[in-house]
């Protein structure tokens, strides 16, 4: 039987996509190495999936790709995925000269593997068995590994402890706050894609546009995860507050169905950006009221009107603000709601920021990303004036850090690189 081993840098929105990955290399004779950090010396085939977020989560994905260049079986073959290849093309052609696969295209698969069931015929999960591995445990052997990769000359070797505060703080966000990979937890995927164009996203040139699940189809599969032992219902998408929008309806309506069923079952509500907060506004009231909803994820990113037109999230952050406030006071006990936030964005003033800090403070957040602005290629943002040191941006996102982490699990980015915490 031939070996597959998938290597992950990629972030929390392609696990699932991961699993089904997995599914369909075993249902296409593969054994799948339980390893997803170190090289499989017995693998045939290994398939990386990558993240594009910012420039350190790409250049950390090529840095892997050596690692396994380096340490793999002489024939073992290598593919390489997730969102990096739509992202930097030209990148990808010119250190790597092997097959390519991204969210859009994971159908490639089917013929670089020679595969004689499709990757279609394969459905994508809802939950996450366990590995058997807390993952805290998982995240400190990365960890340890990445350190090992440090030189006194490496960007952020100074940093150390604070990188590993920043991964102990995530791991908090995505177990305690965020319910990220839960195995008690059943996913509904709503949509894949992005209907917005964020000036310094480059995220959305791998998902590609906004592609809405039917209703029916969607309230269906939600039915079929009433079952006892799986705790919560998360929404999940690429951008979920923009469910429907591509096939003449909205997230609002749809959860104003998934309010009127019956069954024990509690919301997790991801990726609502602040530009369609107020369709959903009612219906969230209502699950409140039931105490149906848990979890409520509004990445706003700035509160400053100027900057958010410029990023092209233009939104009354004021009143944002106050629907924000009145779910918070209408919520269940155990109710969390986190956000997100850009520091250092091209032309950032300091008096912004301090209005996007005192927002978070008033909104009442439980946790915050917090990451540093990162150029991305063929993004309108990249170009514009104003862009900041590396330095200077990490010197805002302490300041974040610093005033936010009283109340809010704040995790930041601790290299002058602006690398993100999951780059270690």
């Amino acid at each position: 039987m031939p070996k597959a081993q998938i290597i992950i840098t990629s972030c929390s929105r392609r696990s699932l996509e991961v699993k089904q990955i997995k599914r369909f290399l075993q249902g296409n004779g593969y054994a799948v190495s339980r390893q997803d950090w170190e090289v499989d010396p017995e693998a045939d085939w290994i398939l990386l999936s990558t993240c594009g977020f910012t420039q350190a989560a790409e250049d950390y994905g090529f840095e892997t790709l050596s690692r396994i260049r380096a340490t793999k079986r002489p024939d073992a073959k290598i593919v390489f995925g997730g969102c990096i290849p739509e992202i930097d093309p030209g990148r990808v052609l010119r250190e790597f000269d092997g097959p390519t696969f991204s969210p859009q295209s994971y159908a490639r698969l089917d013929e670089i593997l020679g595969a004689e069931h499709r990757f279609d015929e394969f459905r994508r999960p809802n939950t996450f068995e366990s590995n058997g591995s807390p993952p805290l445990m998982s995240d400190v052997r990365k960890a340890t590994e990445i350190i090992k990769t440090l030189t006194a000359a490496s960007p952020g070797s100074g940093y150390i402890s604070q990188r590993l505060g920043n991964g102990v703080r995530q791991r908090l966000i995505r177990t305690r706050y965020a319910n990220l990979h839960n195995p008690k937890t059943f996913y509904v995927q709503i949509q894949e894609g992005c209907s917005m164009h964020c000036s310094y996203c480059a995220i959305r040139m791998a998902i590609g546009p906004l592609r809405s699940r039917p209703p029916e189809v969607v309230l269906d599969e939600f039915r079929s995860g009433l079952e006892p032992g799986l705790s919560a219902h998360p929404t999940d998408g690429d951008n979920a507050g923009s469910y429907g929008l591509d096939i003449g309806t909205h997230m609002g309506k749809l959860l104003d169905r998934i309010a009127e069923l019956d069954g024990d079952f509690v919301l997790d509500l991801t990726d609502i950006s602040p530009v369609y907060l107020a369709l959903v506004f009612e219906p969230v009231k209502r699950l409140c009221r039931q105490k149906r909803i848990s979890r409520l994820y509004v990445p706003v990113q700035s509160a400053s009107r100027r900057l958010l037109k410029l990023m092209g999230r233009d939104c009354d952050m004021d009143g944002i603000k106050q629907m924000l406030i009145e779910i918070k006071r209408l919520s269940p006990r155990d109710f969390v709601m986190g956000t997100s936030l850009i520091v250092g964005f091209p032309s950032e003033e300091p008096e912004e920021l301090d209005g996007t800090i005192r927002f978070c403070q008033e909104a009442g957040f439980d946790w915050v990303w917090c990451h540093s602005f990162s150029a991305r290629p063929e993004t309108p943002a990249a170009t514009l004036p104003g862009q900041m040191p590396a330095e200077e941006i990490l010197q805002r996102a302490r300041l974040v850090k610093s005033r936010l982490g009283n109340k809010s699990l704040v995790t930041t980015a601790d290299d002058t690189l602006g690398n993100r915490t999951c780059q270690g």
